[in-house]
């Protein structure tokens, strides 16, 4: 019968792609691991692993044995970190993905009350509008607007929200409120992305009727945070979650306009890794996340 620390050494490398990250994930050094794969696979008499000097990747057998192995090693880890939390507090490192607006506000208090309240945690917070991989970044949660896309990943809905449009009163004194959605063509824009191709917007209104507003994109921006602040300085109008916005509306920075309309309703989204039970790291920080001013609005 295989050595299982061997299997769980091939089950974390055939995870994570590489070697070094592999021994990262079990605590072991990268030459410990790259032994232990090698005996496995002598013991088996087959060849697991393709190498080379970047990544590894599975074999075809490789990739059946991973499969049958990968749920015998998540039911195990499930059954011992059950009994090891039955009795234990949170503790170690917590890696979390978030949109890069989260970076002010209610969930900076959710963090910092995690951290407080469980001294032997600590917080790898990575802040972006961009896609996480979670395997490759080695995310224990992220938080995430839309639809998930990838099935190898389990998303709780934690709340709703939608963009409204918002603009400065300096850019409204100098080109006029807009009264219609129409004459959002005749306005800058500033648009959440990459690139600044995306000349329409999808809205909707109160009675859920959808309508596509043509605008004039003057700056892409992948940061809500940048273009909420490019918005407060006139640039253009913004398409912002409702929550980015709150405080530049409420201290006048930005003005709502065309109340009438916002996007469709999208859901806020925290997502982790099927392949793993849920920590109590992680479980304990989503307490304090359904508990919080964030989501409560």
């Amino acid at each position: 019968m295989a050595d299982l620390n061997a299997i769980a050494a091939f089950v974390a490398v055939a995870d994570v792609g590489t070697f070094s990250g592999g021994a990262e994930v079990i605590g072991i050094p990268k030459g410990s691991i790259s032994r232990k794969i090698s005996i496995l696979e002598e013991s088996l008499g087959v060849r697991l692993f393709h190498r080379t000097t970047r990544k590894v990747t599975l074999t075809d057998i490789g990739r059946s044995f991973y499969e049958r192995c990968k749920r015998g090693v998540d039911e195990l880890s499930a059954a011992t970190q059950l009994v090891d939390e039955s009795t234990a507090t949170p503790s170690g490192i917590l890696r979390i993905a978030a949109p890069a607006a989260f970076g002010e506000g209610a969930f900076g208090d959710v963090v910092a009350t995690y951290l407080a309240r469980y001294p032997k945690t600590r917080v790898e917070l990575l802040l972006s509008d961009e896609y996480v991989d979670l395997i490759e970044e080695r995310i224990d949660l992220a938080l995430r607007f839309g639809e998930l896309q990838d099935s190898s990943l389990i998303a709780r809905k934690l709340s709703s929200t939608h963009r409204i449009l918002c603009a400065s009163p300096k850019l409204l004194e100098v080109l006029g409120e807009p009264k219609k959605l129409e004459d959002l063509a005749e306005f800058p824009s500033i648009v959440h992305g990459a690139t600044l191709g995306q000349t329409t917007w999808r809205m909707v209104n109160g009675k859920g009727t959808e309508f596509f507003a043509r605008h004039k994109p003057r700056l892409a921006a992948q940061s809500i945070s940048m273009a909420s602040g490019a918005a407060a300085l006139g640039i253009g109008v913004a398409l912002l979650p409702e929550r980015a916005a709150e405080e530049a509306l409420q201290t006048g920075a930005l003005t709502h306009i065309l109340t009438g309309y916002a996007t469709p309703t999208q859901g806020l989204y925290a997502i982790y890794p099927s392949s793993k039970q849920l920590s109590l790291n992680v479980r304990t920080f989503m307490d304090l996340l359904n508990t919080s001013d964030l989501l409560a609005k």
